[in-house]
């Protein structure tokens, strides 16, 4: 059985879990509801972005806050993932490349940091680009974050 966590998109380019385990979708006008496995709904006021049926998540962008401030420190970012291959005798990983706006890396990088074991480092290179250095579970992630101008 595969079943979907769901994600709010803010309008800064920030992801918050909404819903685990999530069994069921649907949509009324602006209002997405989402019901899990044991029945429990939750409603979001948004619109449905997308649902990655591999990846086995939902996203839903919410309507627009009112929070100037806010919008006045986000950036926009380029941001790398490396997944370290475990396998031995092979030097190979994953790399995801993304570019994304938020005005606080350290939540947008929280999405890496799931399981029981987890362990983060951050370091900020001359350069500026901060580095989180991610054991979750034992699958080692580096994840870079380099702002980009304009």
């Amino acid at each position: 059985m595969c079943l979907s966590t769901a994600w709010e998109l803010d309008p800064f380019g920030e992801r918050k879990m909404l819903c685990e385990h999530v069994a069921g979708l649907s949509v009324a006008g602006n209002t997405v509801t989402l019901t899990d496995l044991m029945g429990n709904e939750v409603s979001v006021s948004g619109t449905l972005r997308g649902v990655d049926l591999v990846k086995n998540t939902i996203t839903i962008s919410t309507a627009p806050a009112a929070i100037q401030s806010k919008a006045n420190t986000v950036k926009r970012y380029e941001r790398i993932r490396e997944i370290f291959n475990t396998c031995s005798n092979s030097q190979m990983r994953d790399v995801d490349i993304w570019e994304i706006e938020t005005g606080d890396i350290d939540a947008a990088v929280e999405e890496f940091c799931r399981g029981k074991e987890v362990s983060c480092e951050k370091s900020v290179k001359p350069d500026g680009t901060v580095v989180f250095e991610i054991n979750a579970d034992g699958l080692f992630q580096r994840v870079s974050y380099m702002e980009l101008g304009g």
